[in-house]
């Protein structure tokens, strides 16, 4: 038996292909807005169905498109009151260049800057750590039961696993030279997280691509 695509069945289908693209989006304005219209497509697949009582389900993609849209209209409105200075923005540029401007403001708000200097300790194997820290300028070694397994240099974080874990340091952490440090910290940057979807999906994504530049270290550091 072939199946009959009716005109209400593809705009259903694309709909669902519009939904899945917005969540590939890095930019939150962007992502909801894709998101809305996939909703209200899909409740009018629904709604215009022939001989069918689909109005419960149109009405509640229609509740998720107003929500989306609110959601942008908020975003919209707090982003109006930002102003990036353009050192501010050459830095969020370098190091979270998918975070929104808003974003990047608070993250700065609840950060802390230092300067520590060659031979400070950052983190201690075996330790937790409160802060995330993220190098803006030099270098520092991770060392792991005395070994020295990676180099961390301009952009990498300090303490992500710790952070990511809720757990202690695998490794310690030792300024190789003096530093430019961002800390930020840890329920402060829970919180955000919680607030923004986007910061939540930029930081997980620098996370991840920083574990994985440490573990390919250590696994080279064993050869």
């Amino acid at each position: 038996m072939i199946f009959d695509w009716t005109w209400q069945l593809w705009l259903g289908a694309l709909a669902g292909v519009l939904l899945a693209v917005s969540y590939l989006l890095s930019n939150i304005v962007h992502m909801r807005l894709l998101a809305a219209l996939a909703f209200v497509l899909g409740a009018c697949s629904l709604a215009l169905f022939d001989g069918q009582n689909l109005w419960l389900g149109a009405l509640g993609l229609m509740v998720l498109a107003a929500i989306n849209l609110a959601q942008v209209v908020h975003i919209t409105h707090r982003a109006a009151g930002i102003k990036l200075s353009g050192q501010e923005r050459a830095l969020r540029e370098w190091l979270f260049p998918a975070l929104g401007d808003v974003d990047f403001q608070q993250l700065l708000q609840v950060s802390t800057r230092s300067y520590p200097i060659a031979g400070t300790f950052l983190a201690n194997q075996g330790e937790k750590l409160e802060q995330l820290h993220i190098i803006i300028q030099g270098s520092a070694h991770v060392v792991a039961n005395g070994m020295v397994v990676a180099t961390l240099r301009d952009g990498n974080l300090i303490g992500e696993v710790s952070f990511f874990r809720d757990d202690v340091a695998t490794a310690s952490v030792v300024a190789q030279s003096d530093l430019c440090v961002l800390s930020v910290g840890r329920t402060q940057l829970r919180k955000l997280m919680r607030e923004s979807e986007g910061m939540q999906r930029v930081l997980y994504e620098s996370i991840g691509r920083d574990l994985g530049f440490k573990l390919t270290s250590f696994d080279a550091s064993r050869f």
